[in-house]
């Protein structure tokens, strides 16, 4: 899945609550300001990625459906008269390459969708331990292994052409 830029589909409450944006008891009020914060947050991380960030707050009880919007590079959009795992769902049927869309979710039917539509499945935990990781650019080689591989010694050598010289 990572080669090509992939289309992220994000609970952001989810989200925001598994990186400690959105501690239990945040008085209404608070929400927007805690949302811009995550959302600025989400953007700076995202900087210089290929990839597509959607994120979808929860809305059951919004005043108004509102659209899509743009904030520093993330879409953003609220699911009104429905939680924002029904909508990611919906997200998730309409996807035309499912191979070029994850969720990102600890909502475990979410997540069974997804996987149901060949999309790729991140919990919060591990899109976290992406995002913050270095993008790496596709034109480069891949990463060396972390346990370099010593060269054989010249018994090493004697010793393996010996074995196979004994089977054959």
């Amino acid at each position: 899945m990572r080669g090509e830029p992939v289309v992220f589909l994000i609970d952001g409450y989810n989200l925001m609550h598994a990186v400690g944006m959105l501690r239990v008891g945040l008085p209404k009020k608070q929400f927007a300001p805690a949302r811009a914060r995550f959302l600025d947050w989400l953007a700076d991380a995202a900087r210089g990625r290929p990839d597509t960030l959607r994120v979808v707050f929860d809305a059951v009880h919004g005043p108004a459906p509102s659209a899509e919007h743009g904030h520093r590079g993330l879409r953003v959009r609220f699911a009104f008269a429905q939680t924002a795992d029904e909508q990611i769902e919906e997200l998730v049927r309409a996807v035309n390459v499912p191979k070029a869309a994850a969720v990102v979710s600890n909502d475990g039917q979410v997540q069974e969708a997804a996987r149901r539509r060949g999309c790729g499945v991140f919990t919060c935990q591990a899109f976290v331990d992406w995002l913050i990781a270095p993008p790496r650019d596709p034109g480069a080689p891949p990463p060396p292994d972390d346990k370099p591989v010593p060269e054989p010694t010249a018994a090493e050598l004697a010793a393996w052409e010996a074995a196979f010289r004994m089977k054959g």
